[in-house]
């Protein structure tokens, strides 16, 4: 696959203008994949937290945070959000290495 389906895909919530943003935390909706379940997959792998705040496992009745759905965050993003962040010891490998984990995961939520 090229770019064009990871764009589709990812969806990077909060203010689009990066001055209004923090500089150290990224929260991106995955569509269609369940941050619950990615988490319990790579969470001993990748620091990170899922942002939808799901509490069911049953998709008739997941929910998500008020905070994504203030946002606008469309529930097929929503119940994938991860946040991410960044501290002063991070390297450039280490994010490199964390995008090719949660890419993985995803592949194998996505059944590609």
């Amino acid at each position: 696959g090229g770019s064009g389906e990871v764009t589709s895909i990812v969806r990077t919530n909060g203010p689009s203008d990066p001055k209004q943003r923090l500089p150290n935390t990224l929260s991106v909706g995955l569509k269609d994949i369940r941050s619950g379940v990615m988490l319990a997959n790579i969470g001993n792998i990748v620091a990170c937290s899922a942002g939808s705040a799901c509490h069911s496992s049953s998709s008739q009745t997941m929910s998500y945070s008020a905070i994504l759905k203030a946002l606008c965050v469309p529930p097929e993003y929503a119940i994938g959000t991860l946040r991410l962040s960044v501290g002063p010891d991070t390297t450039e490998d280490d994010v490199d290495f964390a995008a090719a984990v949660i890419v993985e995961e995803a592949k194998k939520q996505l059944g590609s």
